[in-house]
């Protein structure tokens, strides 16, 4: 026996003034299908527009490579260090000339605005800015102490790294998959050439994204991508 579906008309005056009565009526199968297929479709359209809607998670696109380092006020960082934290990494020296100012200073807009999301949030977001010097030799604590009094507010964690200049190969050409090389001096250029990138890792130590200085919506890109990996190590 066909499964019945049993629905009630709403109520509505009669020609008497009274309420009528309600009444049932028996669906036909052919009705009943109609129903269900229009509620299935209405749920997958839902649905897709929920995914629509839904940003995606940056890809995983390599591993952060191990490393050991100090900060500006000679601390140990290391790799292991920093798990549970989203990181903002990018690679500078002291005595840069131009694309180093531009990208500290783009960190710096960063350590706020993440700043002010964690205040909107009512919680610390765990999101590090990590800045690695290429000139290690010259780039010593008292240097990076300095050179990150003109940049960070405080608001926030911002570590700058100085590690060992022959280590300096493998961790950012064969692990970060970025490229450095030092310049003749007298080019009129910096003593090292290098690109303007940002590098976002997970609190797993997976790098998720590569983000180049000069495009503003990459720039909120990074942003909105650190703080969703952030918010997840909250959960």
């Amino acid at each position: 026996m066909p499964h019945e579906v049993l629905c009630s008309t709403p109520p509505g005056p009669s020609s008497a003034g009274d309420e009528a009565p309600v009444r049932r009526r028996r669906l036909r199968p052919v009705q009943i299908w109609l129903c269900v297929s229009a509620l299935a479709g209405l749920a997958i359209f839902g649905g897709l527009s929920r995914l629509r809607e839904a940003p995606a998670s940056p890809p995983v696109l390599g591993e952060m490579p191990a490393f050991s380092m100090k900060d500006q006020d000679g601390g140990p960082v290391t790799r292991e260090s920093l798990r549970g934290q989203t990181l903002i990494v990018d690679f500078f020296y002291a005595s840069c000339p131009v694309s180093c100012p531009r990208l500290s200073a783009q960190m710096a807009a960063f350590q706020e605005r993440l700043a002010q999301r964690s205040e909107a949030r009512g919680q610390p977001l765990p999101v590090h800015l990590i800045s690695i010097t290429l000139d290690p030799e010259n780039d010593t604590p008292d240097v990076l102490r300095s050179y990150a009094a003109r940049y960070s507010s405080g608001r926030g964690a911002w570590s700058f790294l100085s590690g060992r200049s022959e280590e300096l190969n493998r961790v950012v050409v064969k692990g970060f998959k970025l490229r450095f090389e030092r310049a003749d001096p007298s080019a009129g250029l910096g003593s090292i050439m290098h690109g303007e990138w940002f590098v976002l890792v997970d609190g797993l130590g997976r790098i998720r994204g590569y983000y180049q200085i000069g495009d503003e919506e990459r720039m909120n890109e990074l942003v909105r991508d650190a703080e969703r990996l952030a918010a997840k190590e909250l959960t």
